[in-house]
C-alpha cells in the first residue's frame, strides 16, 4: 500500500471518531478528496476561526468584521441594546457553547430511519434488466426500475411562544442538524403560534413575523410516508387548556408524531402537558399513532384503559430518540405519553410576569425559586447577577464556566422560567436580529449577590474568560463588546463584564512584593512629564490622553521600577483618564487594585489613601452602582472626620456626594436630610458663593419639588438663580440648569405655556454646555415633551418622548427612575393622543415596577396611579401630584 492506509484502517479511524459511513459514502469521500485542491494557507496566528457568513454581525464602520478578543485583552461585555455614542468599547465576536449538545449521538440514534424504499413516482435505468432485454429481444430498449429514496419526510414544528425564546438557538441547531444528516426524503420546518386568539396555528417559519398561516396538514406527504416532531416546552396557555389537542390529534392520525421537550423530565410536572408512562407497540413501520397499542407498563388494561391518541413526549437526547426510532420502525418502546383529545382538567395558567397588581415581594419570590430550583440553577442565578447586560449566549458561557461538567440546558431553563428575569424594555435591545437582552427584576440582583460569597461573584468574569480560551471549535459565535477607550461603541451604565483576564494595566503595573514604605505620592503629576499629554488632558481629549499616558508610564516604569512613587501616582492619574474616556468600570478596578497595593506601604490613615477611596466610590457611582457609591462615601466619611475634623472641605465634599448618589438611586427623603444638614456647614466653611454651596442649594430645590412641594421648590430656584449667575456667569452649566428648572416648576405651578417657552429657549445652550451623554439635557427634553402635551399638542409630546426613549436606552438601565418615568409619560400621552387602550395597558404594566423601584408613596407613582384612574374613567386616586 506504499505506506498509505487501506480502506479498513480508514474505516476504523472514522468509526473511532464517531463517523459511521457506508462503503458507498466512503468511496464518494475518497473520490472527492482526489479532486479537491489542498486547503488554503492559514495565517501564522489564526486565532479563532472566522464564523460562517450567516453568523457574522453587520460590518463595522470601516467595512471589516469585528475581531475576536485576544487572550488577556481585557473585559468583555454582552452586546445588547442600541449602540451608544462614545469611546468605551469595540465590537468583537466570542464563541459560545452549543445550545444542542451531543449532536453526533443524536444523529446516530436516528440512523435507523435512514432506510430507503422504492419510489412510487421516480424511475431510473436498470442496467442489468436493460442488458437482459436487449439480449432477449434484439431491440435497443431501456428497462426502468423505481428509484430508491429515503423512507420518510420530516415536518419539524417549532413552538415560538414567549417561553421558547430560551430555545431559539437550540431550534436553529436542531433544524440544521436534521436537514444535513441525510436521514429524510424531504424536511420542512414550520413555526407554531400558540398565542393566536383563534387557536394554535402553523406559520411558514419559526420565530418569524409572517401573519399568513400555513395549513395544518402543510408538509405532510400525501403517501403517508412522513413524521411530525413538535419542539416545545409546553408551557404556553394553549398546552394547558387543551387547545393544542386537535392539532396534535390531526397529525397523529396521519403519521408518527411526537413532542420534543427541551426541559428534563423532572420539570415536566410544571408544564401544561400531562404525561404518563406507556408501553407502545407499533402495528407496522411508519404507521400513525392511532395504530399503536398503548398499555400501562405495570397495570392491567382494565385498571389503566387507554384515553385519547397517544403522543410520545421525548427528552431531546439520544436515549429517548433511540427508543422513538425503534417504535417508528415497527418495534416496541416504553415512553412518556400525552393523550391528545382525552378529557382533562386544564392546568391553571401561571401569573404573567408583567401583570398589573401589587409589587411582588422579591425576597419571597427568590425564596420560592430557591425552594423549587436545583442547587445548580440557584448557583447559576447568583453568578448571572454579577453580569450586566444579559443575553442568552452570555448566560450559556457563564453556565459552562461556573458549573463545568454539571452544566445542562435545564439549569438555565429553571432560571429563565423562575420569574427572576424579564425581557428588557429598552427599545432596540434586540434590533437588527441581535441577541435579546434580559434583566433581573428590580431588587432581585442585589438579593442574589448577597446569597453568594463576595469572592465567588468577583470570580465570574475570570471563570468565563478561562473557558472562552478553551471553547469547542464547533461552538456558535455571538457579538460582544471589548472594553477599549479607542472603541466606537459605548457601554451602558451599570454594565458588568462576563469575561476578562483583568484590566490590561493590572498585569504590568503591580509593584514589587517587597516594596518598602513610602511617605507620599504625587497624584496629578503624570501629565507634567510630557507636553503633549498635558495638552490632551487640559483639552479633555481623554482617549488621546490614555494612549499617550500609557507610553509615558511605560517610560517611568523602565526608569524607576514598578514600586516607585512616580509610577504609583501615574497609575492613579491614568485610571482617572480611563474613566473619563468612557470606561468607568475599568477605572474603578484599577483604582481598587492600586488601593490594595498601597494599603501596606502608606498606612490606612494616609491622606492619599483617603483620596483614593473617594475616587473608587465616585467611579462606582459613575458605573451605575449608586447605592454602593453612597455606602463607599459613608465609610470614607467616618475616617475623614476622625482624621481631618467634621468641617474639613473633604468631609463636606463626601457628604455632598452621599446626598447626590442617594438621590440618583431614588432615596430622595434621605438625600434631602443629607443636604439640609450639609448646607449650614458649607455656608460657614466655604461661603455663600462657592460652587459646592450653590450645588447643595440646587439639589435641595430639586428634591423639594420632587417631594411634591411645588411652590417651595419654585421659590428656592428663583432665589438661587441670581446667585449662580453672579458667581459663574450666564453660560455656566449650573446657571443654565437653574434657568430651565425655573421654567419647569413654573409649569408645575399652573402655567404650561410659560414652561414650554422658557425650556425651549434654554435647551440648546444646555445641551451644548453639558454634552451629548449627560443626563441633565435628557431630563429637560422629557419635561419639554410634558409641557408640549399640556399645551395641547399630544402628538408632539408622543413624538418627542419616543425619540427620547430610544436615546435613553443607550445610557440608562431599565430600572432607572428617569427611564421608568419616561416610559410612563410616553404611555400617558399615547392614551391622550387617542390610543387609549394601548396607553392604559402600558401604564398598568408599569405600575408594579414604579412601586418596586420608587416606592408606593413616591409622587410619580401616585401620579401614575391617578393617570390610570383618569384613563379608566374613574376619579382621582389617593393624592395626585402634577
Amino acid at each position: 500500500m506504499n505506506g498509505r492506509p487501506g480502506p479498513g484502517r480508514l474505516g476504523a479511524a472514522l468509526t473511532a471518531a464517531g463517523i459511521d459511513a457506508t462503503a458507498r459514502e466512503l468511496a464518494e469521500v475518497l473520490w472527492l478528496a482526489e479532486r479537491m485542491g489542498p486547503p488554503a494557507a492559514r495565517p501564522a496566528d489564526p486565532g479563532v476561526p472566522p464564523p460562517p457568513p450567516s453568523r457574522l454581525p453587520p460590518p463595522g464602520p470601516d467595512g471589516d468584521h469585528p475581531p475576536t478578543p485576544p487572550p488577556g485583552s481585557g473585559d468583555v461585555y454582552a452586546a445588547a441594546g442600541t449602540v451608544a455614542a462614545g469611546v468605551a468599547a469595540a465590537p468583537v465576536l466570542v464563541r459560545s457553547a452549543r445550545a444542542l449538545p451531543g449532536q453526533r449521538r443524536i444523529v446516530r440514534a436516528l440512523r435507523p430511519l435512514r432506510r430507503t424504499v422504492p419510489s412510487l413516482r421516480d424511475e431510473e435505468p436498470d442496467e442489468q434488466a436493460t442488458a437482459d432485454l436487449v439480449a432477449e429481444t434484439g431491440r435497443p430498449d431501456l428497462a426502468l426500475r423505481p428509484r430508491r429514496e429515503r423512507w420518510l419526510d420530516l415536518t419539524l414544528v417549532v413552538d415560538d411562544g414567549l417561553s421558547m425564546e430560551l430555545w431559539t438557538d437550540l431550534a436553529d441547531e436542531l433544524r440544521t442538524l436534521l436537514a444535513g444528516a441525510g436521514l429524510f426524503r424531504r424536511m420542512r420546518c414550520h413555526g407554531l403560534d400558540t398565542r393566536h386568539p383563534g387557536g394554535p396555528r402553523l406559520k411558514p417559519r419559526p420565530f418569524g413575523s409572517a401573519t399568513a398561516p400555513a395549513a395544518p396538514r402543510s408538509g405532510l406527504p400525501a403517501d403517508g410516508r412522513g413524521m411530525v416532531l413538535v419542539l416545545s416546552d409546553t408551557v404556553g396557555t394553549a398546552w394547558r387548556d387543551g387547545r393544542m389537542d386537535p392539532l396534535l390529534s390531526a397529525w397523529a392520525r396521519s403519521c408518527p408524531t411526537a413532542v420534543l421537550q427541551p426541559l428534563p423530565q423532572r420539570l415536566w410536572p410544571g408544564t401544561g402537558l400531562p404525561t404518563s408512562a406507556r408501553r407502545l407497540q407499533a402495528d407496522r413501520p411508519g404507521g400513525p399513532n392511532t395504530g399503536w397499542r398503548a398499555t400501562d407498563p405495570l397495570l392491567p388494561l382494565d385498571l389503566a384503559p387507554p384515553g385519547g391518541v397517544p403522543v410520545p413526549v421525548l427528552e431531546l437526547g439520544p436515549v429517548h430518540l433511540a427508543a422513538w426510532t425503534a417504535l417508528v420502525t415497527g418495534g416496541t418502546a416504553v415512553l412518556r405519553v400525552a393523550e391528545a383529545g382525552a378529557p382533562r382538567v386544564a392546568a391553571p395558567p401561571g401569573p404573567h410576569p408583567e401583570a398589573a397588581g401589587p409589587a411582588p415581594d422579591m425576597a419571597a419570590r427568590l425564596a420560592l425559586f430557591r425552594a423549587a430550583a436545583s442547587p445548580e440553577a440557584f448557583l447559576l442565578a447568583g453568578h448571572l447577577a454579577a453580569v450586566s447586560p444579559l443575553t442568552l449566549p452570555v448566560m450559556r458561557l457563564v453556565q459552562r464556566a461556573v458549573l463545568r461538567g454539571r452544566a445542562a440546558p435545564a439549569q438555565l431553563a429553571e432560571v429563565m422560567l423562575g420569574g427572576l428575569l424579564r425581557r428588557s424594555p429598552v427599545e432596540g435591545a434586540d434590533e437588527a436580529g441581535g441577541p435579546r437582552r434580559y434583566d433581573f427584576r428590580a431588587g432581585v440582583r442585589e438579593l442574589l449577590l448577597d446569597s453568594l460569597p463576595a469572592r465567588a461573584a468577583l470570580d465570574t468574569a475570570a471563570l468565563v474568560g478561562e473557558v472562552m480560551h478553551h471553547q469547542e471549535p464547533q461552538g456558535r459565535y455571538a457579538p460582544a463588546l471589548l472594553a477599549d477607550t479607542a472603541g466606537t461603541r459605548g457601554l451602558p451604565p451599570g454594565a458588568a463584564a462576563f469575561a476578562g483576564a483583568g484590566a490590561p494595566l493590572l498585569a504590568r503595573f503591580v509593584p514589587a512584593a517587597d516594596g518598602g514604605p513610602i511617605t507620599d505620592l504625587p497624584f496629578g503629576t503624570l501629565a507634567g512629564h510630557d507636553p503633549q499629554l498635558a495638552a490632551d488632558v487640559a483639552a479633555g481629549r481623554w482617549a488621546e490622553a490614555v494612549a499617550r499616558g500609557e507610553e509615558v508610564l511605560e517610560r517611568l516604569l523602565a526608569a524607576h521600577g514598578p514600586g516607585s512613587p512616580e509610577v504609583l501616582a501615574g497609575r492613579f492619574d491614568l485610571a482617572e483618564w480611563i474613566g473619563e474616556a468612557g470606561a468607568p468600570h475599568n477605572a474603578r478596578r484599577l483604582l481598587r487594585q492600586l488601593h490594595a497595593d498601597l494599603a501596606g506601604r502608606l498606612g490606612p490613615d494616609h491622606p492619599r489613601l483617603l483620596r483614593l477611596r473617594a475616587a473608587v466610590a465616585e467611579w462606582t457611582g459613575r458605573s451605575g452602582e449608586w447605592t454602593q457609591a453612597a455606602d463607599g462615601y459613608r465609610e470614607l466619611l467616618v475616617d475623614q472626620e476622625r482624621l481631618l475634623g467634621r468641617d474639613h472641605p473633604d468631609c463636606l465634599h463626601s457628604r455632598a456626594r452621599i446626598g447626590f448618589w442617594l438621590a440618583h438611586g431614588g432615596s430622595r427623603d434621605a438625600a434631602v436630610d443629607v443636604f439640609a444638614d450639609l448646607l449650614p456647614r458649607q455656608l460657614r466653611v466655604r461661603g455663600a458663593d462657592h460652587r459646592e454651596t450653590l450645588r447643595t442649594r440646587a439639589n435641595l430645590a430639586s428634591l423639594t419639588g420632587l417631594r411634591g412641594e411645588t411652590d417651595t421648590a419654585l421659590r428656592l430656584w428663583r432665589e438661587l438663580f441670581p446667585a449662580v449667575r453672579r458667581a459663574f456667569g450666564p453660560d455656566d452649566q449650573l446657571t443654565l440648569a437653574t434657568e430651565a428648572e425655573i421654567g419647569h416648576w413654573t409649569g408645575v405651578a399652573g402655567d404650561p405655556a410659560a414652561a414650554l417657552r422658557m425650556i425651549s429657549a434654554v435647551l440648546p445652550r444646555l445641551a451644548a454646555a453639558f454634552g451629548p451623554a449627560h443626563a441633565t439635557p435628557y431630563g429637560f427634553r422629557r419635561r419639554l415633551a410634558q409641557w408640549t402635551g399640556e399645551s395641547g399638542d399630544a402628538e408632539g409630546a408622543v413624538e418627542l418622548l419616543g425619540e427620547l426613549l430610544g436615546e435613553l436606552g443607550r445610557w440608562l438601565t431599565p430600572e432607572h427612575p428617569t427611564f421608568l418615568s419616561c416610559r410612563g409619560d410616553h404611555a400617558y400621552w399615547t392614551a391622550r393622543l387617542g390610543d387609549r387602550e394601548e396607553g392604559l395597558g402600558r401604564l398598568r404594566e408599569l405600575l408594579p415596577e414604579l412601586e418596586s423601584v420608587l416606592g408606593h408613596d413616591d409622587p410619580y407613582t401616585r401620579w401614575a396611579r391617578d393617570a390610570v384612574a383618569e384613563l379608566e374613567g374613574a376619579g382621582p386616586g389617593d393624592g395626585a401630584d402634577g
